[in-house]
């Protein structure tokens, strides 16, 4: 499915009911890295993927790439979506944006899962590493 959110197409799954649980995917992967999950937990909860901007079938715009965004268009599909507050679960860069979302909106947040991840932001090495990947 998709989804107009701060001027782009973000694409995603929304399956079952229940508890919402939002899966925030790595870099440079996209949401089909989380099709075991969907399967197994969506007959338990709702299981939300997102193709973050710039990956799998959401809009890659020439600009404007930073967490605060992207945990802006996850709130924005959270709106979409009319879901209050979810468990965010987020790998690696998942995790860095999940954390950002945290940070701007506590109150919309029910629970953090995070793995492979962490709170400090990406050395300029890291940062330089991501970049030349990303090319």
């Amino acid at each position: 499915m998709l989804a107009q959110v701060n001027n782009i197409s973000l694409a995603f799954n929304d399956l079952g009911t229940g508890l919402p649980l939002v899966f925030l995917h790595a870099f440079p992967l996209n949401r089909t890295m989380w099709a075991d999950q969907e399967k197994s937990l969506s007959t338990q909860f709702r299981v939300i993927t997102i193709d973050l901007r710039g990956h799998g079938e959401s809009d890659a715009p020439l600009w404007h790439y930073s967490l605060d965004q992207a945990a802006d268009d996850v709130c924005g599909l959270m709106d979409h979506l009319s879901i209050g507050q979810p468990i965010l679960v987020g790998l690696s860069m998942g995790g860095y944006i999940a954390l950002a979302f945290y940070r701007k909106y506590a109150e919309r947040v029910k629970g953090l899962v995070l793995a492979d991840t962490r709170a400090q932001a990406d050395t300029e090495d890291g940062k330089q590493a991501r970049f030349e990947m990303a090319q």
